[in-house]
């Protein structure tokens, strides 16, 4: 496969896990390759904006031209028929953006979200030793009973408690679709600058997408990349992507 058909099967997101592999050493170790990549990549930025604006000015003229019926200026034949009929478009044409970017940034987080791993409360399986709080707290988050984890860390805050939980609340929160909750932590998370401060700020980033909060994501995710900080290529990734 030629470059250029590399190329063109990225951008439709067509690549093979072994084309992409080739595609990665390619950016990595060509420099003409990459050249042609950032320009092909600028190209596709403008062309998504201009459909952006594009629409953003159809649905403008609409309402004008709504607005010009109503004031009486457009006299023709049957006038309700066509203050209805712009008035249609009109609806689908804010149905259709507001459904386009919706859809897009619910694709995104979906994509690029996946679940932590327990990492610091191995969970006894074998029914003969008596389970801490902390690991019933954490077997209910690695099986995804995110109400009863949230229930359980939160019981798990009431006394002096590892710094981990608050990253693992925040996780059980996201999970849940309680985002402004899940952003209130993980913020303290990163805050408290320890060892899952560095996730925190990628699941935050995620957590602001999946809230439509567009600019703190994106300023999130500028920060992970500039800090090269955890998921900092999957954080440029999803910049391109957003742009």
């Amino acid at each position: 496969m030629n470059k250029e058909e590399l190329l063109h099967k990225y951008f439709l997101d067509e690549l093979t896990s072994e084309e992409e592999t080739m595609f990665t050493t390619l950016l990595e170790d060509d420099e003409e390759f990459k050249t042609q990549f950032e320009f092909e990549k600028s190209v596709q930025r403008v062309i998504k904006h201009n459909k952006r604006v594009d629409l953003k000015k159809k649905i403008q003229g609409f309402e004008e031209e709504s607005k010009n019926v109503k004031k009486g200026k457009i006299i023709n034949w049957k006038p309700l028929s066509i203050a209805a009929s712009i008035a249609v478009i009109i609806s689908l044409g804010v149905y259709m953006y507001n459904t386009v970017f919706n859809q897009s940034t619910e694709e995104l987080f979906a994509s690029n979200y996946e679940k932590y791993p327990n990492t610091v409360s191995p969970i006894v399986r074998s029914g003969t030793e008596p389970q801490t709080p902390e690991q019933i707290a954490f077997e209910a988050y690695e099986t995804d009973n995110d109400t009863k984890a949230i229930e359980l860390f939160m019981g798990l805050k009431e006394k002096p408690y590892p710094e981990y939980i608050d990253f693992y609340l925040a996780q059980s929160y996201l999970k849940e679709d309680q985002l402004l909750n899940a952003i209130t932590q993980f913020q303290k998370v990163i805050s408290a600058n320890n060892q899952f401060s560095s996730p925190s700020k990628w699941y935050l980033a995620l957590a602001y997408l999946k809230n439509k909060e567009i600019q703190k994501a994106t300023a999130t995710l500028e920060t992970i990349v500039e800090k090269e900080g955890y998921k900092s290529k999957a954080a440029m990734v999803l910049l391109e992507a957003m742009d």
